[in-house]
Parts: C-alpha cells; sequence; structure tokens
C-alpha cells in the first residue's frame, strides 16, 4: 500500500564507561638546558587524538602536553622551562557497542603533579578521568498518512513532540590574539611559562554556522632585558569571537556542545618598532557539538477500511524530546591561608582553576551539582632564594539549576564553564578567591513508542462483516473512542456522530450511543 512517511529519529543508548588512567613518565633534562634547582609551576592539556570503535570494545589514543618552569640558579634567581608530551592508549571495553556507534569521549585532568629526581631528572604523573558514551541512531519511516485518499480507509493520528539531531559536527576552533606589553614592563628575551585559558563562553545558533564568543585569560612569565629583574610576568584578557560552519544550522535549534582546550602557545614577537614587547597567544579547542530541531510530527496510530482488511505494521522507537535549557550562575568565595614556609608575600601574580563536576542529580525543584575548584595561585615572594611560589587549594561547590518538576528518568548533562576567578591579599598570609562558575543545563527525556512503519492490505472478512447487525445500541466503556467503535462496528466515527448529533468526537463511560453498520460498494 503506498503511504507517506516521516523519518523518524530513534536514538539509543548503549553503553557508558567511567575510567580513570594514571600517566606516569620520568624525563631528563635536555643538554641545552640548566640544571634544576626547584620545581615552580606546571600546566597541561589532554588531546584525544583517535577513537577507534570496534564490538564491544573501543581503543583511545591521545597525549597529555605538559610545560613547566623551574628555579635553575637560587643565587641568580633566575628561571629555565621545558616542555614535552606524553602519549597514552587505552582498551575500553563497551558491550552492546557496534562499530557503527555515535561516540561520545569527555575527559579532565584531576591531577598533574612534576617532581624532581634530581638536577637532571623529572617524573611527570597525572590522573585522567575518561567517560565514553555510546548510542545507535537509526532513521525510521513512520507512516504519516495514505498517497490517495479514499473515503473507506480511517485513519486515527497523533502529534508527537520529538527533538531530532538535525546537525552534529566534530572540530576544533584555532583562536589567537595579540597581547602587547606594558610601558613599564622590559622588552622579552626569552618565553618561560604561561597559561592560556577561556572564560565567558557563550555558544549561539545562527542560519547555517554556530557562533563563538569567549575571552582569552593569558598569562606568561619571561626574562626580560632588565637585568636587576631576574623574570617579569604580564597578563592580559582579551575577548575572541569565531564562526562555526555548520551546513542545516537554524537559528531556533538548541546546542548542546562539549569544549575541550587541547593545546596552547605562547609566542613572542617584534612589534611596530622592532622590539620584543608582544606575544601572540593562540588557544586551540575541540567541540563536539550536537544541534536539535523541535518539531510537531503528525503520525499514523492506527487504520482500518471498511472495504479491505488493514494490518498496521509497529516497531519500537526510541524518540527524544528536549525538555528543557537552563543556565545556573554559582559564585564562589573563601579565604587562604598561604604557604606558612615563606612568609613575606610580595604579590599575587596569576589565579587559575579547573572545575570539576563529581554529583549530579535531580532534586524537588532542579539539578543540583557538586564538585570542586582546584585553584592556584602563583605569587611573588620576598625569600630570595625561591622567589616564585604556588599556593594551592580545593573550593567545594554545590549549584541548582531550576528547571521544576521532572518527569521520572530524565536525561540530563550539564557543562561548567569558569567565566570569572580572582585573587587578592587581605594581609600578609590570607589570600581571598572570588570565583564565578557557569553551569549550562539540558534536559531531556526518551521515550520508547511503537510507530507505525507499514501497511498490509488484504481481503475483508466477510463473514465477521455479515455477523455485525446493521443498528446496534451501545453503552460507552472506559477507554472507548468514536474511531474504535468505528473499527469494530464497520463504520466511521463522522457517522456516529452525524447519526447521535454530537458535536465534538469525544465520549464518557456511559453514553449511549445508536451505531450503524456502513456498507461500502
Amino acid at each position: 500500500m503506498l503511504t507517506e512517511n516521516e523519518m523518524l529519529q530513534s536514538m539509543r543508548f548503549r553503553s557508558e564507561v567511567s575510567l580513570q588512567i594514571t600517566l606516569d613518565q620520568d624525563y631528563n633534562i635536555p643538554d641545552n638546558k640548566a640544571d634544576m634547582e626547584k620545581m615552580v609551576v606546571e600546566n597541561g592539556e589532554v588531546q584525544i587524538q583517535n577513537v577507534k570503535v570496534m564490538q564491544d570494545k573501543m581503543i583511545v589514543k591521545g597525549s597529555l602536553f605538559w610545560r613547566i618552569a623551574y628555579l635553575k640558579d637560587r643565587q641568580s634567581c633566575t628561571l629555565d622551562h621545558m616542555e614535552g608530551e606524553l602519549p597514552f592508549e587505552e582498551l575500553v571495553n563497551m558491550d552492546g557497542v557496534t562499530e557503527d556507534a555515535r561516540i561520545r569521549t569527555d575527559w579532565e585532568m584531576e591531577d598533574l603533579r612534576v617532581t624532581m629526581i634530581h638536577s637532571r631528572k623529572i617524573s611527570v604523573r597525572s590522573v585522567l578521568n575518561l567517560k565514553v558514551r555510546a548510542f545507535a541512531i537509526e532513521e525510521i519511516p513512520a507512516v504519516s498518512g495514505f498517497s490517495k485518499s479514499d473515503a473507506n480507509r480511517c485513519q486515527r493520528m497523533e502529534v508527537l513532540p520529538v527533538s531530532q539531531i538535525a546537525v552534529h559536527k566534530k572540530d576544533t576552533i584555532r583562536i589567537r590574539e595579540e597581547v602587547n606589553l606594558p610601558g613599564n614592563k622590559a622588552n622579552i628575551v626569552e618565553m618561560i611559562w604561561g597559561e592560556v585559558q577561556n572564560r565567558k563562553m557563550d555558544i549561539r545558533p545562527q542560519d547555517e554556522k554556530l557562533l563563538l564568543r569567549g575571552e582569552l585569560s593569558v598569562f606568561f612569565l619571561y626574562s626580560g632585558e632588565n637585568e636587576e629583574n631576574p623574570f617579569e610576568y604580564a597578563e592580559a584578557e582579551l575577548p575572541w569571537y569565531a564562526e562555526l560552519p555548520c551546513s542545516g544550522m537554524r537559528e531556533d535549534m538548541i546546542v548542546s556542545s562539549h569544549l575541550h582546550k587541547i593545546s596552547q602557545s605562547l609566542e613572542m614577537k617584534a612589534d611596530m618598532d622592532g622590539e620584543m614587547r608582544s606575544v601572540m597567544a593562540e588557544m586551540v579547542l575541540e567541540i563536539d557539538m550536537t544541534a536539535y530541531e523541535e518539531k510537531q510530527v503528525n503520525l499514523a496510530a492506527d487504520v482500518y477500511s471498511l472495504k479491505t482488511k488493514l494490518t498496521p505494521v509497529y516497531r519500537e522507537a526510541a524518540v527524544e524530546h528536549v525538555l528543557i535549557r537552563n543556565q545556573a550562575e554559582c559564585k564562589l568565595y573563601d579565604r587562604l591561608r598561604m604557604p606558612g614556609e615563606h612568609s613575606g608575600i610580595l604579590q599575587l601574580c596569576h589565579p587559575w582553576a579547573e572545575i570539576r563536576m563529581d554529583r549530579l542529580e535531580v532534586t524537588e525543584g532542579g539539578i543540583r551539582a557538586e564538585g570542586v575548584a582546584d585553584v592556584h595561585i602563583l605569587y611573588v615572594n620576598e625569600d630570595d632564594r625561591l622567589p616564585l611560589n604556588i599556593a594551592a587549594a580545593m573550593l567545594p561547590f554545590s549549584c541548582v539549576t531550576e528547571t521544576g518538576i521532572l518527569p521520572a528518568d530524565v536525561n540530563f548533562e550539564v557543562q561548567p564553564y569558569l567565566d570569572q576567578i580572582s585573587a587578592v591579599m587581605l594581609d600578609g598570609d590570607t589570600a581571598e578567591i572570588k570565583m564565578t562558575i557557569r553551569l549550562d543545563t539540558l534536559v531531556w527525556e526518551t521515550r520508547e513508542k511503537k510507530v507505525m512503519t507499514d501497511i498490509e492490505e488484504s481481503e475483508t472478512d466477510d463473514d465477521y462483516v455479515e455477523s455485525l447487525p446493521n443498528m446496534t445500541g451501545y453503552v460507552v466503556r472506559k477507554g472507548d473512542t468514536l474511531f474504535l467503535l468505528g473499527k469494530q462496528f464497520c463504520t466511521t466515527a463522522e457517522e456516529i456522530q452525524r447519526i447521535n448529533h454530537l458535536e465534538k468526537e469525544d465520549v464518557s463511560e456511559g453514553d449511549r450511543l445508536l451505531i450503524m453498520k456502513h456498507m461500502a460498494f
């Protein structure tokens, strides 16, 4: 039978695995680098380079890119630097996963520690949290009506709200901004260490593209031309803007995005006068983006004919529907007692933090997110033997994104963003830390739905039709509808409504109806 079809997207969750990967490697300091007196500061990024999916398993390949600054001469308080790559490969068992599964991989670096073994050797150790989710997506041709009109065919329609994936894209975004030194800073001789972080992230869909805005928080240490100062530092906050082409994107779509910083670089350059007073800051973000299109789909729920026998063919589909997209802002305030081993802090140079989510749960009024902000503060110390040092603290947070009362067994994801962080000295040994964490929350439900995919047509059962009385007095039972009664007694809902002078199709239990068999020729 010729039918009109609506392609319905069925997305089934297959498997989820969370694992912790420990990376541990020793490195010799290169011959062109000075001996290490003491470690000062380290940072790094994780980059997932390849995910190979196989039956019931997958292989994840990536690298940890790390960089350090260390004290090389206690007498002159001079610094040196070093960087490297620590590759890894992990086999992940995932029951039920097939090669055509859609994979979403999220990761965070829980810890990075670089320790000095001796003056020519260091140990790099890191703990990575990896979360892998696998989905199976299938396009199902759902019957939405008949190709040709026929007065003897009857169909019951239903409206199904769905949120279907219209655009899915993985890409990288390269951001480059120039930092110019203030007039009171010395010219750059050598870059030592730096941190490039993304702040105030904003992602908005537009027709055929995705708009991204944010702010680069740039900090770097360098050796300058002023011999009286063993090191200098500078910082800047630079707004940035990018457009990501996305075929099929529309402004009214709902976007879910996962962002990871996978690399950074700081390159000194000459200004217009030929002096080394500029730095090109670069950050590369990896984005895994899904855009949902909200639709009201009209589907045939049941059919019958007065002339032939129609048998609907159904199959189960997992239909998604986005319920809520919301944001919450969490402000943190704390006082950090600075390390007591070195008194006399001259200046706080640079605070930064990594946000880790520990727990998510549905509450009465929303979704509660609990986690930890791993805060570090680089500061200048009076001690000539160790002029630069690090203070660290773990600040817990708890924040609720308002959603109202949610149905049972909803799905949700929460993406944390660090919008702002500051640190100021209150007295000789106490620093005040202020942070703003933004939580982007997406809530959706997945419903198992019986969907009509085909209609089989055969000869009608003449004996059954003949056995039906031409006229029937009927008392409405619970669950009855005019459509079901028309199907049972070989007539139409419109005909029952006309004969009984009903203004609408709604009937209630106990109503009395007159039903006449329709004779089709």
